[in-house]
């Protein structure tokens, strides 16, 4: 995540998704897995809040969260993770450090952080290293390891992955990407995901224990009868 992302299109699905988690009473920590970019971006990072203008069709989805993102971005100008933490936009426990040179010690830190929560959400620019990076070590500071992942997982919590689709890969290709790492690795008990697909395609894999497997057909529930108009978001069969 960077803070030229905080209240796009994209965001507001997202933050929508984390809100459901929590009016399930679930406890929420969010990873960041914050970038600090040290060249200026691609020029479509972030950009997709003209929908922030239209709120006679994107305030249906969640008034009070429309109202809060087109403050922040639109009147304020404050496009930065630690206004959106500030903000409370849903009540979580914020781990917002930026991934260092040790990253070994960088997810120590993040585990210490979030393991009093229920739920954590790991929010990488790109999602889940591919199986390649697995076997060679070449994930980035975009992508969640595989271990990383695993660790809180063991632990007892369940996990929201977010997932980007990349410009090249179909969505099929992706999807079946993150579920290789579910089958040959993790082995959650139970998989669900989201996809938001405006503009382009983001996923939300959840990785759940048996015993948030009501809630979360709840928060799922909620997400498709709130959010699923006009194809905003949708759920996707797998396993």
């Amino acid at each position: 995540m960077q803070d030229n992302y905080v209240g796009d299109i994209g965001d507001y699905g997202k933050y929508g998704l984390l809100r459901a988690v929590c009016s399930e009473g679930m406890s929420l920590s969010v990873n960041w897995y914050r970038v600090i970019p040290k060249t200026v971006g691609k020029q479509d990072d972030g950009k997709y809040i003209n929908y922030l203008s239209k709120p006679q069709i994107y305030s249906t989805y969640d008034l009070a969260l429309f109202d809060s993102l087109h403050r922040i971005v639109c009147v304020e100008h404050d496009r930065h993770i630690a206004r959106v933490e500030k903000e409370n936009l849903f009540s979580a426990q914020y781990f917002s450090d930026e991934i260092g040179v040790s990253r070994s010690i960088w997810h120590q830190n993040a585990l210490r952080k979030t393991a009093t929560s229920d739920i954590v959400f790991l929010d990488p620019d790109n999602g889940l290293e591919t199986f390649t990076m697995f076997r060679t070590g070449g994930a980035t500071a975009k992508h969640v390891k595989w271990p990383e992942l695993k660790d809180y997982y063991a632990r007892g919590q369940s996990v929201i992955l977010y997932q980007h689709r990349p410009q090249r890969t179909t969505k099929e290709k992706c999807i079946e990407g993150v579920m290789c790492f579910q089958k040959e690795y993790l082995n959650a008990d139970y998989v669900k995901l989201l996809e938001f697909p405006k503009y382009t395609n983001r996923f939300y894999f959840v990785f759940i224990h048996k015993n948030h497997q009501v809630a979360f057909e709840s928060i799922f529930n909620l997400m498709i009868q709130r959010w699923g108009k006009n194809g905003f978001c949708r759920q996707i069969s797998i396993q």
